[in-house]
């Protein structure tokens, strides 16, 4: 019960820390820190491509929502499933799971959801974009449609993703960097 209570705190004063107005620091996470099992925001803000892809002018967002949020978007039943079809851990089943939801302009645009895993610097979740998109790779052309993501962050603010084809077979993996396209001027 007591356990219960601290987290419940915990996930509250996350949740005011992220919606306070004029928050500019951002974490630095990494594997070396914050610990596994902590509340930590890593992902949150606006990103940018890193000019190798995505494109320097596209974009990638990352903001917190609450569990009841995540469950009632239209992703989340698409994941459950794929999570049960695939056999992978179901989705943000850690105590610590911090939930997102985001969208990405690259890959012809879409949306996703997503939980921090008990590292909290790294992200699993699902994505959609909003219309087929081909995608040379390098073992095989693949279409990218729906399906898992993952995300790491470094403790220089870059995220690598993983996008994966609906089939599980085949993965793209562009990066992006925190902030606003520093070109945009």
């Amino acid at each position: 019960m007591r356990r219960s209570a601290l987290a419940a705190c915990c996930v509250a004063l996350l949740f005011a820390g992220a919606a306070r107005p004029g928050t500019s620091t951002k974490q630095r996470c990494d594997s070396k820190s914050p610990p596994a099992g902590s509340f930590a925001d890593c992902f949150s803000g606006l990103y940018h491509g890193t000019g190798f892809y995505p494109a320097m002018g596209q974009s990638m967002t990352f903001r917190i929502v609450t569990p009841a949020t995540l469950h009632a978007n239209a992703l989340w039943r698409l994941w459950v499933a794929d999570s049960k079809k695939f056999r992978t851990p179901a989705p943000c089943a850690n105590a610590n799971a911090i939930p997102y939801v985001g969208t990405f302009t690259f890959y012809g645009s879409g949306t996703f959801i997503g939980c921090s895993l008990a590292k909290p610097y790294v992200l699993y979740g699902y994505y959609r974009v909003k219309h087929p998109y081909p995608f040379p790779n390098d073992d095989a052309g693949m279409v990218l449609t729906h399906g898992p993501l993952s995300a790491t962050t470094s403790g220089d603010n870059v995220v690598e993703l993983v996008f994966s084809d609906p089939l599980h077979e085949h993965f793209a993996q562009p990066e992006v960097a925190l902030g606003p396209n520093p070109s945009a001027g």
